[in-house]
């Protein structure tokens, strides 16, 4: 049987955590328990250089949720340059391996991150320290300090008026207001253990006292009555309080400026050419479209009422009778050009009228029919075969 050693022995070099100092209290470890791997120091150099961009997170709720669905939001509201490799450690406690200093900055400095409205706290790891002894208690936060007067709007003043508010990181003295108000803009780590700071103050000899307001900006949620993150005022103690009771409130968050909306200058955008060009026979001429006759009105009988006049044009009282008398003229016209078509077809000569059929119009002035051009050119054409033979007849007289 393998010797065995007490764990009374080993105490100098187990581990720190009460709980495994309590159970080697009273066990007894076998020698293959003690084969210790042993991990070379030069090993130890190219594993830190590996776990240089790592952190560790958790979400400040006690609401349960999805690991995977906490991957996903996240992922995608950092916008790495590379996905982050992402793992689970612990009951709400997240281990998140970044690829280059870049992505571990935004990921540690640049919150706050929040995870369907609730803070995700993030602090930085070096992959020693077991996950469970982890303190999260800094939340990287905007805020506003609102009301300064500008005679005391001095760095050394600001200063300790955001010292009030959290562990200063960063100030902004002139910031762009983006937000309603007159205020100095402060990027501060807040203690999410401690209830918010709603005003800080500003005492002045022979002045008095100022109260100066304090704004979050993008702040997860918060308990209207208690003023600590991670919960809201129906989940404080047993949810039942009156306004009244509420000692914070939504005037605490930042309200963004509504910018009037400028008009801004047309500028020519150029339109793709249609198959055949612009104007061709693929283009669409929207000029050139045909109009159905309700688009051009003309069913609207009052439009199209005629109403000029003119001296000789019927007053418009008379219309009626116009329209009548230009029928009756028009009709009248028609009567004798149809008279004087028979008259002309009646007098006309035989020859002219040779071939013409019965209710046909009038020949033209000087028309001769086709069939008297054909013997009048061969009537022609035979007396100069005549005269042409009895000059050649008089010209053999002469020869002799």
């Amino acid at each position: 049987m393998a010797e065995s050693v007490t764990a009374t022995s080993l105490s100098s070099t187990a581990g720190k955590d009460p709980g495994i100092d309590d159970m080697l209290a009273h066990l007894e470890l076998r020698e293959d328990e003690l084969d210790d791997v042993v991990i070379a120091i030069d090993e130890v150099k190219e594993f830190q250089m590996d776990a240089r961009w790592l952190a560790i997170g958790k979400v400040h709720t006690r609401r349960s949720f999805s690991a995977e669905a906490l991957f996903g939001k996240m992922k995608a509201i950092w916008n790495l340059s590379r996905d982050p490799i992402c793992r689970e450690a612990g009951e709400n406690l997240f281990i998140f391996q970044m690829h280059c200093l870049g992505d571990w900055k935004k990921v540690v400095h640049q919150g706050p991150w929040t995870f369907r409205g609730w803070a995700l706290l993030i602090e930085d790891y070096d992959g020693k320290v077991d996950p469970e002894k982890i303190t999260f208690s800094g939340l990287h936060i905007w805020a506003q300090i609102h009301g300064i007067p500008e005679l005391y709007r001095r760095p050394v003043v600001i200063d300790d008026l955001a010292r009030r508010v959290g562990k200063v990181k960063e100030v902004q003295m002139s910031p762009k207001l983006f937000f309603e108000g007159n205020y100095v803009r402060l990027c501060v780590m807040i203690d999410v253990r401690k209830p918010l700071m709603r005003f800080v103050s500003l005492a002045v000899e022979d002045e008095g006292r100022k109260r100066l307001a304090v704004k979050y900006e993008k702040i997860p949620f918060f308990c209207k009555r208690c003023g600590l993150l991670g919960h809201n005022h129906e989940e404080c103690e047993d949810g039942a309080w009156e306004p009244k009771d509420q000692q914070y409130g939504d005037w605490m968050l930042a309200v963004r400026r509504n910018h009037a909306q400028t008009v801004e200058p047309r500028r020519f955008v150029p339109r793709e050419p249609t198959r055949g060009g612009f104007g061709g026979r693929g283009g669409v001429n929207q000029s050139a479209k045909k109009r159905s006759s309700q688009d051009a009105a003309l069913d609207n009988v009052e439009e199209l009422k005629d109403s000029a006049t003119s001296p000789e044009k019927p007053a418009p009282m008379d219309e009626d009778k116009g329209l009548k008398d230009s029928e009756n003229s028009n009709a009248r016209k028609q009567l004798e050009m149809q008279t004087s078509e028979e008259e002309n077809t009646n007098t006309s000569s035989p020859g002219a009228g040779a071939g013409i059929e019965q209710g046909t119009p009038p020949p033209p002035p000087g028309y001769v029919n086709p069939r008297d051009r054909s013997k009048q050119r061969k009537t022609d054409t035979h007396d100069n075969d005549l005269a042409t033979s009895a000059a050649s007849l008089e010209e053999d007289r002469w020869a002799q």
